[in-house]
């Protein structure tokens, strides 16, 4: 579905199209890979993954089940264990006075641990739809790809 390649006003009228006959209450299904554009086009949507749907829902009711990725800063005597312990977190980094970690599920239980420890800062940044993409996909599954079309490459030597 990709519209990258129509000018702005094509790619508006285009869109226009898509919401009119939605509006009309027929379905529209578009297939891309271009999750941004889906991601501003689309209400409901659909993974497939090996040619099954593995999900269907919402982009909203989708991003509320996507990991997130939470910064928080504390003073630097602050202990963070709780947080860390917390179901649904993942540590990504953690340094003295900061924690930057991986939330799979709702804020409230992360809230009711950090409110006390008087945070300095929080920065939590929803997940798009690649993030989810991936997650469904399986992250590691994307890393052996990657790691497998490295292995596939000529070793290169520099002189």
């Amino acid at each position: 579905m990709s519209t990258s390649g129509l000018d702005p006003l094509l790619q508006h009228e285009f869109i226009s199209l898509l919401e009119e006959t939605a509006a009309d209450g027929r379905t529209v299904f578009l297939s891309s890979h271009d999750l941004d554009e889906v991601q501003r086009t689309v209400n409901r949507l659909a993974i497939i993954k090996e040619g099954r749907i593995v999900v269907t829902d919402t982009v909203d009711g989708l991003r509320e089940r996507a990991p997130r990725t939470v910064e928080l800063t504390f003073d630097p005597g602050v202990d963070v264990t709780p947080i860390t312990r917390l179901a649904g977190v993942t540590v990504n980094h953690q340094s003295p006075g900061r924690l930057a970690l991986t939330l799979r599920g709702p804020v409230a239980p992360l809230l009711h641990v950090v409110t006390p420890l008087e945070p300095l800062d929080i920065v939590a940044r929803p997940a798009n739809l690649d993030e989810l993409f991936l997650d469904y996909y399986g992250a590691t599954e994307a890393k052996a790809d990657a790691d497998t079309d490295t292995a596939s490459q000529e070793p290169t030597h520099e002189k």
